[in-house]
């Protein structure tokens, strides 16, 4: 039996012991293989957002910033996140996934401020992150720095 896992953590899956095909439908399950040849359809990412299983953020300014601040499980002293947690981002105005998205990643770790940005205050990845989302566009961001651990086992696949 397989444990669950959190959404940002990495399965290595054994490829000689699964069957050949990249998708296999079985009643109601629908199980894909990742492997470096067959890499992730976006219609799969399609179909998470579909789900509305993940928090959707408008990229209204301020929103992701807010949302980040105030939904993240957040360390109060030092402003870091104590855990990863993934969202979606949509256009504001635009209702749907289908209208476009950024699928976001933010790590462990990740600092973060306050949940307003000063007009003073240079551009950030978060600003980068609100800016406009082009009709049907689909993007993985990952925000902050990935944790060593990630970090090592993803590169000894390489």
């Amino acid at each position: 039996m397989v444990e669950p896992v959190d959404v940002v953590d990495v399965i290595l899956v054994d490829v000689e012991k699964v069957a050949s095909a990249s998708c296999k439908v079985s009643g109601l399950m629908e199980s894909h293989i990742l492997s470096a040849s067959n890499s992730l359809s976006p219609a799969i990412l399609q179909q998470i957002a579909d789900t509305g299983i993940l928090d959707e953020i408008s990229n209204f300014p301020g929103g992701v910033r807010h949302h980040i601040y105030w939904h993240g499980n957040r360390d109060k002293v030092d402003n870091t996140l104590r855990r990863p947690m993934m969202f979606f981002i949509y256009q504001t105005t635009r209702h749907g996934p289908q209208n476009g998205f950024r699928l976001c990643i933010v790590y462990k770790g990740f600092h973060i401020a306050s949940a307003m940005k000063s007009e003073d205050d240079e551009e950030d990845d978060i600003n980068r992150l609100e800016k406009e989302i082009p009709q049907g566009h689909m993007e993985f961001v990952f925000l902050g720095s990935k944790p060593a651990a990630l970090a090592t086992s993803m590169d000894d696949e390489e």
